[in-house]
């Protein structure tokens, strides 16, 4: 059985939405509610209080996978709830889809964009280098 837990889940900023018309969100799996087991248990952290004491965060564990996500990102239940849910469905695409997962199409074309970048400085780079010997600059 496949146990991973995510203690404290933040936001990762990733430029998806200049990559999305690239993507290929077909194979992403679906959520069904009856493969979920869904706890609500203590906060923990800075907050005091309001945090510590109320059942705010919330543990997701999808049944046929074993996969437990554990998120307290804000105090309110209802926005870890579906934080949870998004954690999981990117979790699952990870574990069922490897290399065809959302994240994975992401870090491909970043891995493209920044050879391409690599390669138009190394055009100008030499550019300039042929430039300075033809004048004499150097």
């Amino acid at each position: 059985m496949l146990s991973i837990a995510i203690d404290n889940c933040k936001n990762v900023p990733v430029r998806s939405k200049s990559y999305k018309r690239h993507l290929d969100y077909s194979k992403v799996p679906k959520l069904d509610e009856a493969d979920l087991e869904e706890k609500f248990i203590r906060g923990s952290g800075p907050g005091g209080q309001a945090t510590n004491k109320t059942n705010n965060a919330v543990s997701l564990k999808h049944k046929p996978t074993g996969l437990v996500v554990k998120c307290h990102e804000t105090r309110s239940l209802w926005d870890n709830k579906k934080r949870a849910r998004e954690i999981m469905i990117t979790k699952l695409d990870n574990l069922l889809n490897k290399e065809y997962s959302i994240e994975a199409q992401i870090r491909g074309l970043e891995k493209k964009q920044q050879s391409q970048k690599e390669n138009k400085r190394k055009r100008l780079t030499e550019m300039k280098k042929a430039f300075h010997e033809r004048e004499g600059l150097t």
